[in-house]
């Protein structure tokens, strides 16, 4: 075995706090990196975000916010602080433990399933984010019924209470040993296991055993680059995010008035009246358009409609009511909308196309589309549209 890693954070990971001494501070950014004899405060790496929390000076000025802490390359592990301390200076670091224990709990939660997903399908873990929910990228296909096997096979290894440890093997052992990990490695490793789950290499920190987990979840499964993305999460993270949901379901359930058992139920009969009732103002409207379109004059080849309450997907089925029964060589379909009108331009003998940006400039307009059919939203009078369109299209015969 190697020297294990030395940082308290490593030593004991369920610190809280510890005095240290700085050994330099300097400006950095809008902050100042601050560095420090021995730390509590994890830095960013391994897929795990950076703890952040205070240090509190010994002679009592002030206290200084942790923002972020990353290690250099020198191994030098840097606080970014929001206001400088003198070299020299005895500080108690003190962490956000709620953070911590939440990181700790999601990274361990992550580490069983991937372990169990490698374990039954062989898949690696090739991508890993902690944002409010971790994400992970396996490297081949799933379904859902997978998925959820493997999440009751995670929460039996929770149930079980089994101890989560660290181990530093030396190059020889590590060449023996059958563990996870992104990239081929030597030196000094650490190896994180959960016994008969996983061993991976990870410089992440975990839970002491499974029973803190708590909790595994797992919420989406997508296809991504040829494998799945996953989102999960853990612990009180997972409660929080079930409990949201269960709050949603039950929002639902009393709009929907049904039991929150059946709330999918509920939804597939109001889509099914939805699209009754699209179907019977679908009619209406064609009966509208036929009554609206019997006083025009036939003999017109340039027909214009001013129109109250339309949607965009009707204004356009009324453009193509009036072009199919020849109705004018071109016709121009206007409803008005806050601040304007939105209009749907079309003609079966005329590019239309060609004329949309001589028409969205003097009517102070924008839109585009096909050769037979433009849409979009013009800013200008109805007499003013009138003039200008009889001026672009005043060559247009039936």
């Amino acid at each position: 075995m190697i020297e294990e890693f030395t940082e308290k954070f490593y030593r004991d990971p369920y610190a809280r706090e510890l005095v240290s001494k700085v050994l330099s501070c300097e400006p950095a950014g809008n902050g100042f990196a601050v560095v420090l004899d021995d730390t509590i405060f994890y830095p960013e790496g391994g897929g795990q975000p950076a703890d952040h929390g205070t240090l509190r000076p010994d002679d009592g000025n002030g206290e200084l916010r942790v923002t972020d802490v990353r290690r250099r390359k020198d191994g030098t592990i840097v606080h970014f602080c929001d206001a400088p301390v003198s070299a020299g200076t005895r500080v108690t670091g003190r962490i956000d433990w709620d953070r911590r224990f939440d990181l700790m709990q999601n990274h361990s939660g992550e580490h069983i399933l991937s372990g169990l997903v490698h374990a039954a399908l062989g898949y690696e873990n090739v991508g890993f984010h902690m944002g409010e929910m971790i994400t992970i990228d396996f490297s081949g296909p799933m379904d859902w019924e997978t998925l959820m096997s493997l999440e009751r096979q995670a929460n039996g290894m929770v149930y079980r209470n089994l101890p989560i440890a660290q181990s530093y093997p030396d190059e020889a052992e590590l060449r023996e040993l059958s563990y996870r990990s992104k990239k081929e490695l030597s030196g000094k490793v650490r190896i994180v296991t959960v016994p008969e789950t996983d061993a991976c290499a990870c410089c992440g920190l975990h839970v002491a055993r499974t029973g803190e987990i708590g909790l595994i979840k797992c919420f989406s499964l997508m296809n991504y680059k040829g494998g799945v993305r996953i989102e999960m999460a853990s612990g009180r993270r997972a409660l929080s995010e079930l409990t949201r949901r269960v709050d949603q379901s039950i929002e639902l359930s009393r709009m929907l008035a049904a039991e929150p058992g059946h709330i999918a139920e509920a939804v597939q009969r109001l889509r099914g009246e939805s699209a009754d009732k699209d179907r019977r103002l679908a009619e209406v409207m064609t009966w509208y358009f036929a009554a609206a379109s019997e006083a025009l004059p036939a003999d017109r080849p340039l027909q214009i409609l001013f129109e109250e309450g339309l949607s965009p997907v009707e204004t356009r089925r009324f453009c193509d009511y009036l072009l199919e029964r020849g109705l004018g060589a071109v016709a121009l379909v206007l409803s008005r909308q806050e601040g304007g009108w939105y209009y749907c331009l079309g003609s079966r003998r005329v590019d239309v196309r060609a004329h949309a940006k001589a028409l969205n400039a003097n009517l102070s307009g924008r839109g585009g589309g096909s050769a037979e059919m433009i849409q979009g939203t013009w800013a200008a009078e109805p007499e003013r549209i009138r003039e200008v369109l009889g001026k672009e299209f005043s060559d247009v015969r039936l």
